[in-house]
């Protein structure tokens, strides 16, 4: 399709009144992804483009026979919108078929918007950008109007081609249509297959200029603290650069912050931990997640080279100031380049045994584009700071990777790595290797991976060191016609090995399971063998005072689980877990409740209990998680969330205002509240911090 240049004003009001609208070229030809595949849509969808100096605009009319019945009841931005209608419009500014911006909105205008990297290896949607939307139902469907600023999109200037697609959700159909990558194995992230929007070769950009300070004040009462107090407390108040960004060249972006503010980043949702791994926390912060995408290295969520949870906050999530940070990302050529300087700020007195020494962060990332959508990169991560007698300590990482595409449906990847630590001189090497097939019918993966004794990523993740592993995975997906109301059933057997680096057994896992996805979008799964066989070769205390003994352990633990209707107003979710675990036996039950009554209400609630009984001790633990959120409109959010662990003893409250009082600039109330036996004390805060964001 062709997108129009306009000098007239476009009112973003979610009305497509406008002359400009009518006549500009629509794209129609939208085709179903779900249910059935590459028939046309049940309702008519038309999409228009049109740009000026300032903003690229979109505009949608999704028609709909039965208006009444749209959903429409989610206000909050970057929500899920898993209860809602909705057009997804895809951006591939680089035209490089690979990489793009996604910005989603719902028939009230709710916003979401997301980063897509290599075609969905890595969808980043906590990237905010300031862009503008509106929408507007009647009795022929609805309508939504989008104008994104220039300044928001990084692409090649006097490129006359995009890459470009919309998808439309009907939820109370279960239906997803596109206007191209309509086929099931594709879908709206394979940005390989989106279509063309030609036109834009006449978009200019002004070099972007963008500072966004903040200002906050509060009161802190026990908040734990790195430093030789180790508590802080009383009233605070301090300000600086939330980020300032620079465009370097039209593709290419330098961002800057400096004494930087995390108090309005979401808490961490409470977990309970039964296995012998740590935990992978996500990241929430917004200066780390511009632009992540290109910073990924390894295995998400197990084995990776680079982490930013590991910058300012310490293995016990506690937060340590930031001096400043810089970061430079983009696109030169077929080259996509990143880099990352961050200095920690000095707390307490490491010396004397208290605190934390200042820190220094460099990453640098590049990844050239070969073929028509594969790549080969490398990094380079370092951490450098004091030490308590006045040297210096630093450890370091550096990797290859890559990954070829080399059909539609079949991906080849791999990475090496390896860390610097000082005294290590073997066994600090990480590699892996995957093959993965996937189409409408069957999924295929095989991976082998390697992982040193002393590979030790400082500023990564690692799960655990010091083993070989073999993965095997096999799935059939099958559309039976012949039981109503279902819609697809997949088959999926795996089975995963670990030894240690002499070649014994230290896990073995194999699994059988069958998930049910209904017509109305209810889903049932159930895996009858969850076959596990655990070595431990040193004392594994699971909870305080029960201690798991060395030996080999072998056990079962079957799962059944289930979840309601998405489109409705009351969605219920349930699962149940049990048979043996270790030397005896452990149930676990999960159930959970989200009540949308409108679109200013919200309700989430979840339970999960564990009841385990062991050789050595019995126990049970019990999360119970809760939130009320009530919206007053799109602009201002209200929230309040408590977690209730009896694993940690812990209960955690949290109560959040948010006032979107202008695109991309914040007004913040905010209440954090702590209690529980792992604490020395209770701690309690409440803050206030207004954000203002300046373009030029």
């Amino acid at each position: 399709m062709h997108a129009q240049r306009i000098s007239e004003e476009i009112k973003v009001d979610g009305r497509l009144d406008e002359p400009a609208w009518s006549r500009a070229d629509a794209a129609t030809d939208f085709r179903q992804e779900e249910p059935h595949e590459g028939e046309p849509a049940s309702e008519r969808t038309e999409v228009r483009v049109l740009f000026d100096d300032k903003n690229l605009y979109v505009g949608i009319h999704a028609f709909d026979s039965e208006p009444a019945r749209i959903n429409s009841r989610e206000l909050v931005r970057d929500a899920s919108f898993s209860n809602d209608d909705k057009v997804e419009i895809l951006l591939d500014t680089y035209y490089d078929r690979r990489n793009a911006f996604r910005f989603a909105v719902n028939p009230l205008g709710t916003q979401q918007d997301a980063l897509i990297t290599d075609e969905g290896r890595d969808v980043n949607l906590s990237w905010d950008a300031p862009w503008v939307s509106a929408g507007h139902i009647d009795q022929t469907g609805w309508t939504v109007e989008v104008a994104i600023p220039l300044t928001t999109l990084r692409y090649k200037e006097g490129q006359d081609t995009w890459g470009f697609n919309v998808a439309r959700i009907i939820r109370r159909k279960n239906e997803e249509n596109l206007w191209t990558s309509w086929q099931r194995s594709f879908g709206l992230e394979r940005v390989s297959q989106a279509g063309e929007l030609s036109g834009v070769g006449e978009i200019r950009r002004r070099r972007l200029r963008e500072v966004k300070p903040y200002a906050s004040g509060g009161w802190r009462r026990g908040v734990p603290q790195v430093s030789e107090q180790g508590f802080d407390s009383g009233l605070q108040g301090k300000g600086g650069l939330e980020v300032a960004k620079l465009g370097l060249t039209p593709s290419l972006t330098a961002e800057f912050t400096a004494n930087t503010d995390f108090g309005q980043a979401e808490v961490d949702q409470q977990v309970v931990n039964l296995s012998r791994f740590s935990v992978f926390f996500p990241e929430k912060r917004d200066f780390f997640l511009e632009n992540a995408g290109i910073f990924l290295f390894g295995r998400e969520e197990a084995n990776q080279l680079f982490f930013t949870r590991r910058i300012g906050l310490t293995d016990e999530g506690q937060p340590v100031p930031i001096n400043y940070g810089a970061k430079v990302t983009g696109k030169v050529g077929r080259y996509n380049v990143g880099f990352l300087q961050v200095q920690t700020r000095r707390l307490g007195d490491p010396a004397g045994g208290f605190g934390v020494p200042r820190q220094q962060y460099t990453v640098a990332r590049v990844k050239r584009d070969i073929l028509e959508r594969s790549f080969v990169g490398a990094m380079f991560v370092n951490r450098q700071g004091a030490t308590s007698a006045g040297g210096t300590r630093y450890n370091r990482g550096a990797g290859l990777d890559a990954e070829f595409n080399l059909t539609d449906h079949y991906q080849l990847k791999a990475f090496l790595m390896g860390t610097a630590t000082p005294g290590v001189r073997s066994g600090f090497l990480s590699g892996r290797v995957d093959s993965i097939f996937e189409n409408n019918l069957f999924r295929f993966i095989a991976v082998y991976e390697d992982v040193g004794r002393n590979f030790n990523p400082e500023v990564g993740f690692a799960e655990r060191t010091g083993f070989h592993q073999y993965f095997g995975q096999a799935a059939y997906k099958h559309r039976p016609k012949f039981i109503p109301g279902v819609r697809q059933m997949e088959f999926e057997t795996q089975l995963e090995y670990y030894t240690d680096r002499r070649g014994k057994l230290s896990t073995r896992q194999a699994e059988l399971s069958w998930d049910t996805q209904f017509k109305n979008s209810a889903d049932f799964f159930f895996r009858p063998i969850e076959d596990v066989t655990d070595v431990l070769t040193e004392p594994f205390e699971i909870r305080p005072g029960v201690v798991i003994p060395p030996g080999s352990y072998h056990f079962n633990r079957p799962r059944v689980s289930f979840t309601s209707d998405a489109s409705r107003r009351l969605v219920l979710t349930g699962r149940y877990k049990w048979g043996g675990f270790y030397t005896g036996k452990r149930d676990e039950i999960s159930v959970g409740l989200t009540l949308r009554p409108n679109e200013h209400l919200l309700f989430d609630f979840s339970d999960s209990f564990n009841s385990v009984r062991l050789r050595e001790g019995d126990f049970t633990t019990n999360l119970i998680f809760g939130r009320v959120n009530y919206n007053f409109s799109r602009k201002l959010l209200t929230s309040a969330l408590v977690q209730l662990n009896s694993a940690a003893r812990l209960s955690a409250v949290n109560v959040r205002l948010r006032y979107i009082y202008r695109p991309n600039s914040d007004f913040f109330v905010i209440y954090n509240q702590a209690t529980g036996r792992g604490l020395e004390r209770p701690s309690y805060s409440f803050q206030i911090k207004l954000t203002r964001d300046f373009t030029f």
